[in-house]
C-alpha cells in the first residue's frame, strides 16, 4: 500500500534483515568496552530509539509500558526492542533493566541477528509479578561478530497485561561496520548533453575547489572551482556545487574529479531514461494480481511466479476488530480478481489505485492534446501480454487495475455497515449503520492479517476481505471511470459505456453519503484514511464534466472550494499532489483535456499551473541539492513529491514553452539518482549505488537468499524524517535529519517502501524525459 499515512504494523519483521545504515554519514570510532550501546535508556527522551510492534508502548516518568490485549500465538507476535549496534566475537557484555506487570506473566529477553538466520547470542525467559524486579546477565560473544544484531523484549503468547521496563541498558564493545559516503554526489547514470550539469560535494572548505571532469583515459575535459553553497539544511551538510554544464558533447565513462576524490561514473547522452521509463512501466506488471506473471515479460527469469490470488473472491469483514468493535458482515461475495497490489503487501485498494490509474492515463492523454508530444508507449513497444492487440501498452496496464476498481463498485440493493461520519476519535466503540451501499465502492481487498516476509502472492494463504465501502473510494471510482470513458470511446465502446455508467453510479452514490470514511477495521492493510474529501468532490465533477459535457457537474465543481487549486509550491508542500489530495488532478485535467469549459477560465488553470511549477523551480537555489523541493523535514514518500512536481514542471514547459521548467526536472531526476546526501539512487537497479532492499513480500532477497532480488525501475519513498513507525527508522529517531532519514532495509517501510503511486509518476516523467530530451 502507499506508504502515507500507513498504520503497519507486521508480527513477523521482528525476523527481517534490517540495519541502521544513517552511521555512514560520518566515520565512527570503535567503542570502549565498557560503553553503553542502546540509547535513551532511561525513557527520559520518550520512545525515541525504541520499536514496538502488537501494542502501544508508552513513556511516563523514565518507565515504558504495554498494554497487551492480544497476546497471540508466538512470542514475537509482541516485541519492544532496539537496534542499530553489534556484538564483536570475544567481546563481554552485560545486558541491566527493571521490568514490572500488572499481574504475574513472562517474556522472553534476547539479542539476535536481525535478520536471516536470526541466530541468538542471548536468550533469557523470564517471569515478573506486580513488583519492580531488577534482572542483570553477562554473556561472553563466542561466535563470529555481528555488526546487524538487535536487543528484544518478545512479549507475545502469554498472559494479556500491562508490562513496563526501565533502566535497559546493554553495555560492551559495540561491532560498527563504517560504509564512509563519498564526498561528490551526482546523477549516477549521466545528463542530456543539452541539461544543466551539476554535482554536489561535501566540504568544510571555506574557499571554493578546483574541479576537473575528465574522460576514461584520464584526459582533463573541464576544469572549473566550486560555488560554496554552506549549510544545508534538510541535510546539516556544508556543501559545494560544481556546475559543468558546458561540457555538453556525449562521452562515456566520464568522473568528476574534486581534490584528488572522484565521483561515480556517468555518461552524456541522450538515452538517459529510455531503458528506465520501460522497466517504471513494467513494475506495474510484474505487481499484478491474479494473473501469472511470466518470463517472456520480466528482467530475469527468477522474476517470473505464478498468478496470486486466483480467484479473489471474498466478502465483508465480520469480526471483532482489534478495538473490540463488531462488524455483521453481509450477505454478497464480490470477485475482485486483478488489480495492482499497491505495494509490499498483497492489498489492493481503490483510493491510491485511484491516482495511480489515473497518473498512467493523463500520460496518454498528454500525447493526445499538446502539440508535438509523441505517443508513449505505443502497442508493442512494452513487453506484456497484451502487446500486439491494436492497443497502446500504456492503456492495456491502465486498464488492468481499471477493470479491477470497476469490480469493487457494490452491486445495486446491497447493504452494508458503515461508521457513519468521523468518529475517529471514539475508534473503541463504533456505531456502525447498515445502509443501502448500492453504487459506492469497497475502499480495500486485503489479508485478515499482515503476513511475513518473504511470502510471494501464490502462497497467501490469509482469509481476504473488502474493507468497508468509503466516499473517498467511491470518488476516486468516479474520476478514474469518467477519465477512462473519454479515453475508450474510439478504443473499445463497450468498455467506455461500462467505465460512464459506473462513473455516474458512483457520482450519486457519493453524494448520497457524503461521510462515509474508511476506518481500519482488520489489520493486514492499511487504512488509507481520508477526513478531506472536498479534493475529491471537485476531481470526480471536473472529470465527469469533461467527458459528459453536463452542466451539473461543471456547477459542482465550480462550486468546490478547490475549484482551479493548485500546489502552492512553497516549503509546505501544501497542495502536492498525491492520493490524499487530488484537487490538483482536477485542474490538470481541465487544463489538459478540450472540453465545454470556456476559454478564459482553462487559460486561468493553466496559469495556476505555470505559476505553481515557477514556484517549485524558486526552491532550487535555497537548496543545497539544487531541487525543486524545500524542506528541512522530509515525510513519508518525500521522493514522490519529487516525481509529481515533475508533472507540474512538464505541464508548465508545455503551456509557456519555456524549457526552464524540464531542466527543473532534471535536476529533480539527478536527486532521485543519486545527488543526495547519502549518495543513493533511490531506483532499483540504476545507478553505481542503487536501491537494493525495498520492503517487499517477493523481492525479499534481503531476508531469504532464494527469494529474488527485486526488478529494476522501482521508486523507494525515501527519507522521511516524521514518521518513525517501523523499527528501522524507529531507532534513528532522533539521529538523523530530512535528506538523511533512511535505510535501504527490508523491514524499513516507512522508508524503503516502494507503491503503484510512486511508480506511476516515474513512468510519467521519465516517459517526457526521454521524449524532450532538452532538444
Amino acid at each position: 500500500m502507499s506508504a502515507s499515512d500507513k498504520t503497519f504494523i507486521n508480527f513477523s519483521l521482528s525476523r527481517i534483515s534490517q540495519s541502521i545504515v544513517l552511521a555512514s554519514l560520518i566515520s565512527a570510532p570503535a567503542l570502549a568496552a565498557s560503553d553503553e550501546m542502546l540509547s535513551n535508556t532511561d525513557f527520559s527522551n520518550g520512545t525515541t530509539g525504541w520499536w514496538s510492534s502488537g501494542a502501544e508502548l508508552v513513556a511516563k516518568d523514565g518507565e515504558a509500558c504495554m498494554d497487551i490485549k492480544r497476546a497471540g500465538s508466538n512470542p514475537w507476535d509482541v516485541i519492544l526492542g532496539q537496534r542499530g549496534f553489534g556484538l564483536e566475537e570475544g567481546q563481554d557484555y552485560a545486558i541491566d533493566f527493571v521490568a514490572r506487570a500488572n499481574k504475574d506473566t513472562a517474556f522472553t529477553a534476547l539479542i539476535q541477528h536481525n535478520g536471516a538466520p536470526y541466530t541468538q547470542y542471548f536468550n533469557q525467559v523470564l517471569e515478573i509479578g506486580t513488583e519492580p524486579k531488577a534482572f542483570s546477565f553477562k554473556f561472553t560473544q563466542d561466535q563470529k561478530s555481528d555488526a546487524k544484531t538487535e536487543f528484544q523484549f518478545q512479549l507475545g503468547a502469554q498472559k494479556e497485561a500491562v508490562l513496563c521496563f526501565s533502566d535497559i541498558s546493554v553495555k560492551g564493545k559495540s561491532f560498527v561496520i563504517v560504509n564512509k559516503i563519498p564526498n561528490i554526489r551526482l546523477n549516477q547514470i549521466g545528463f542530456y548533453p543539452k541539461s544543466e550539469k551539476i554535482a554536489v560535494i561535501r566540504s568544510e572548505e571555506q574557499q571554493p575547489r578546483v574541479w576537473r571532469v575528465k574522460d576514461a583515459e584520464g584526459n582533463h575535459l573541464l576544469t572549473g572551482k566550486t560555488k560554496i553553497f554552506g549549510v544545508n539544511a534538510a541535510s546539516g551538510e556544508t556543501v559545494h556545487q560544481a556546475d559543468f554544464s558546458a561540457l555538453t558533447t556525449k562521452h562515456e565513462n566520464l568522473v568528476l574529479d574534486v581534490d584528488g576524490q572522484t565521483s561515480h561514473p556517468f555518461k552524456i547522452a541522450d538515452d538517459i531514461y529510455s531503458e528506465l521509463k520501460h522497466d517504471a512501466l513494467a513494475y506495474f506488471y510484474q505487481n499484478r494480481s491474479g494473473i501469472e506473471i511470466k518470463p517472456e515479460f520480466v528482467q530475469r527469469p527468477n522474476l517470473a511466479r505464478p498468478a496470486g490470488h486466483v480467484p479473489d473472491v471474498v466478502s465483508c469483514f465480520n469480526k471483532t476488530d482489534d478495538k473490540g468493535n463488531k462488524w455483521p458482515g453481509c450477505d454478497f461475495d464480490m470477485d475482485l480478481t486483478g488489480g495492482w497490489y499497491d505495494a509490499g503487501d498483497h492489498g489492493k485498494y481503490v483510493v491510491n489505485g485511484g491516482i495511480s490509474t489515473w497518473t498512467l492515463m493523463n500520460l496518454y492523454e498528454r500525447s493526445q492534446f499538446i502539440e508535438g508530444a509523441s505517443e508513449p508507449f505505443a502497442d508493442g513497444k512494452q513487453p506484456m501480454p497484451e502487446a500486439g492487440n491494436g492497443v497502446n501498452d500504456l492503456l492495456d496496464e491502465a486498464r488492468w487495475n481499471m477493470e479491477f476498481m470497476l469490480a469493487m463498485q457494490i452491486p445495486e440493493g446491497s447493504k452494508v455497515s458503515v461508521p457513519l461520519g468521523n468518529q475517529q476519535e471514539n475508534i473503541r466503540s463504533l456505531k456502525l449503520t447498515e445502509i443501502d451501499a448500492s453504487g459506492m465502492a469497497f475502499h480495500k481487498v486485503a489479508d485478515e492479517k499482515w503476513t511475513g516476509m518473504p511470502l510471494p502472492p501464490h502462497k497467501d494463504t490469509q482469509k481476504r476481505h473488502v474493507g468497508q465501502s468509503s466516499t473517498a473510494a467511491t470518488l476516486n471510482l468516479a474520476a478514474t471511470a469518467a477519465q477512462c470513458a473519454r479515453i475508450w470511446k474510439d478504443i473499445d465502446a463497450d468498455f467506455s459505456a461500462q467505465c460512464l455508467t459506473a462513473a455516474n453510479r458512483a457520482w450519486q452514490a457519493a453524494n448520497k453519503r457524503p461521510e462515509v470514511y474508511a476506518y481500519d477495521n482488520f489489520t493486514g492493510s492499511g487504512p488509507y484514511g481520508d477526513l478531506e474529501l472536498a479534493d475529491e468532490f471537485y476531481w470526480a465533477a471536473a472529470e465527469l464534466f469533461i467527458t459528459t459535457g453536463e452542466s451539473k457537474y461543471l456547477e459542482a465543481a465550480k462550486a468546490s472550494p478547490a475549484f482551479l487549486a493548485a500546489p502552492v509550491g512553497d516549503e509546505t508542500a501544501k497542495g502536492d499532489l498525491f492520493w490524499q489530495d487530488l484537487s490538483s488532478a482536477g485542474t490538470l485535467s481541465l487544463a489538459l483535456v478540450p472540453s465545454k469549459l470556456d476559454q478564459a477560465t482553462r487559460d486561468k488553470a493553466r496559469a495556476k499551473i505555470v505559476a505553481t511549477a515557477d514556484a517549485y523551480s524558486s526552491l532550487m537555489t535555497k537548496e543545497g541539492y539544487h531541487i525543486p523541493y524545500s524542506a528541512e523535514q522530509y515525510p513519508w514518500g518525500s521522493n514522490s513529491n519529487l516525481v509529481n512536481r515533475g508533472i507540474f514542471l512538464t505541464y508548465a514547459s508545455d503551456y509557456s514553452g519555456d524549457s526552464k521548467y524540464m531542466q527543473a526536472l532534471i535536476h529533480a531526476m539527478d536527486y532521485i539518482l543519486g545527488r543526495n546526501p547519502l549518495d543513493q539512487s533511490y531506483i532499483t537497479g540504476y545507478g553505481s549505488n542503487p536501491l537494493k532492499n525495498p520492503h517487499h513480500r517477493f523481492w525479499a532477497h534481503q531476508a531469504d537468499a532464494n527469494s529474488p532480488k527485486p526488478a529494476p525501475g522501482a521508486l523507494s519513498g525515501g527519507p522521511n524524517s516524521i514518521s518513525f513507525s517501523d523499527p528501522v527508522a524507529a531507532g534513528m529517531k532522533g539521529g538523523c535529519v530530512g535528506q538523511t532519514c533512511f535505510a535501504d532495509e527490508i523491514g524499513a517501510w516507512t522508508l524503503n517502501e516502494i507503491t503503484i503511486n510512486w511508480n506511476a509518476p516515474l513512468v510519467w516523467v521519465t516517459t517526457v524525459l526521454d521524449e524532450h530530451r532538452l532538444k
